[in-house]
């Protein structure tokens, strides 16, 4: 049964010994919804340079590409926060047929972490609920014209579950649910429908902003070897009552995507220091 570990200031936590910084490579395959309620899913994948680092101020690769940490207390944690998402070409879907292409997406923007309570499971390490308010700016890449364009904000409060050890030394549970509101800048780019491109099945749409949906990921990561980690997980999402119910790009008010990959490190720093698994 799991229990409350000893409130905020993770003292029931394990400091951890590590490599200042790790360096490999590593690949990941994502199959999604074209964008956001999307009947039409797409295979990606992508390979990466495998960049871990564990500085104080500056953080890179482990649960997010990279996270700017300029406050970090045991209470509460301010930072910057950045996600991505892939683009989907127009002509293989259906629906979005004759409509400019989805570039793919790049996000930033400042963070605020609270920490919430940790729960202690005897020998299977220490997990940690907290809350991530993260808004974010949203630009698209245009990889053929090198052209980098603004496409609105988001703002996404999420609560977040990490749970190092669960399933032996080397294991990562993490799991996250929360809402997206965004900017009518970004519903227009995957749900307005300009005259020019309307027909018989795909009327004219103008779009409006505020509440996009909700998404529940949950994944596990795993140590095969010293140097082999692998990840797995899933994300579902929710959009009954988004904004842009109406549209006629809007398909489907639940869909699901899954994402496989591997990291391999083939160098690390001899300088080791400590940290908290959770933080």
């Amino acid at each position: 049964m799991a229990t409350s570990a000893q409130g905020l200031d993770g003292t029931a936590s394990r400091e951890a010994d590590a490599p200042l910084w790790e360096l490999g490579v590593g690949a990941f395959g994502l199959y999604a919804p074209d964008y956001p309620a999307s009947g039409e899913y797409s295979l990606n994948g992508l390979p990466f340079p495998y960049v871990i680092y564990r500085g104080d101020l500056l953080r890179l690769g482990e649960d997010a590409p990279a996270r700017l940490v300029p406050v970090d207390t045991p209470r509460f944690e301010v930072g910057v926060s950045v996600d991505a998402a892939f683009g989907a070409d127009s002509d293989d879907n259906e629906l979005r047929e004759d409509l400019p292409d989805l570039d793919p997406l790049a996000e930033v923007g400042p963070e605020l972490i609270i920490r919430g309570p940790r729960f202690a499971f005897g020998d299977r390490g220490v997990g940690a609920l907290d809350l991530a308010l993260q808004g974010r700016a949203v630009f698209s890449l245009d990889l053929d014209d090198l052209n980098v364009e603004y496409r609105g904000a988001v703002f996404e409060p999420l609560v977040r579950y990490r749970h190092p050890g669960l399933f032996g030394n080397g294991s990562l549970v993490f799991a996250s649910l929360g809402p997206i509101f965004a900017t009518e800048r970004l519903h227009d780019y995957f749900y307005e429908v300009d005259p020019q491109f309307a027909r018989a099945d795909r009327p004219a749409f103008n779009a409006d902003g505020g509440y996009l949906g909700t998404t529940a990921t949950a994944g596990l990561g795993y140590e095969l070897t010293e140097r082999l980690r692998v990840f797995t997980g899933t994300e579902v999402g929710f959009y009954s009552g988004a904004a842009n119910e109406d549209s006629p790009l809007f398909e489907e008010r639940v869909t699901a995507s899954v994402f496989l990959g591997f990291a391999y490190r083939l160098f690390e720093s001899e300088r080791r220091v400590l940290r908290d698994p959770n933080r």
